[in-house]
């Protein structure tokens, strides 16, 4: 096996024992011995346990950051076309084999290990948050959106996809088609939806 395949190999398997039975809990005796390599082989790739954990986040939020940017907004794009573009996003982020794993080492492990690992996941959700701010500037600029504060918007955003794909990793969420809809929709329209006031609702303007 190449070096670079090894190095993979120890990778899948520190993240898969990370997101099983936690940081602590997971030893390099054990991690080794599922990956059926020698404690020297290990420490050809990697100075500690620490420095695993910490390739695993730099491998593969640098992941993220190449997938989310390719999300391209047209100014004849409608809301079919913009679920379409979302849930493409989407597929490409969780068709990841290690997409369930990583996520779970995010949300559960990754803020509790130490205080540089929490500022490194901070980090992740404000780049991502900067990355959804462009993509907003640029569906206001569109006339895809209103003017509202576009960080702020970008926030929201990042919040709900941060609770819905930690639901998808749990299997809490399965349809990810369904998971699209509901994003753009709510991030268009918001909690009101895109429908007009039925006739018939009392006005509340006074009369003259």
């Amino acid at each position: 096996m190449r070096r670079e395949e090894r190095k993979d190999q120890l990778l899948e398997c520190a993240l898969r024992l990370f997101a099983e039975q936690g940081y602590h809990s997971t030893s390099i005796a054990q991690l080794i011995r599922q990956a059926g390599v020698a404690r020297g082989t290990f420490y050809l790739y990697f100075k500690n346990k620490r420095d695993i954990f910490q390739q695993l986040l730099n491998t593969n939020f640098t992941y993220i950051y190449r997938i989310l940017p390719g999300l391209e907004l047209t100014i004849g794009m409608n809301e079919k076309q913009l679920q379409n573009a979302l849930l493409h996003s989407l597929r490409r982020l969780l068709s990841h084999k290690n997409s369930v794993d990583f996520i779970n080492l995010v949300m559960q492990e990754a803020i509790g290990v130490d205080k540089g690992f929490a500022d490194q996941v901070e980090h992740f959700y404000k780049t991502m948050t900067d990355i959804f701010c462009g993509y907003v500037a640029r569906a206001q600029a569109l006339g895809k959106a209103g003017k509202t504060d576009p960080y702020l918007v970008a926030r929201f955003i990042v919040g709900m996809l941060k609770e819905v794909i930690y639901q998808w990793a749990r299997g809490e969420i399965q349809d990810l088609d369904q998971l699209a809809r509901a994003l753009v929709k709510f991030v268009m329209f918001g909690i009101r939806g895109a429908h007009e006031p039925k006739a018939g609702r009392v006005s509340r303007k006074r009369p003259a």
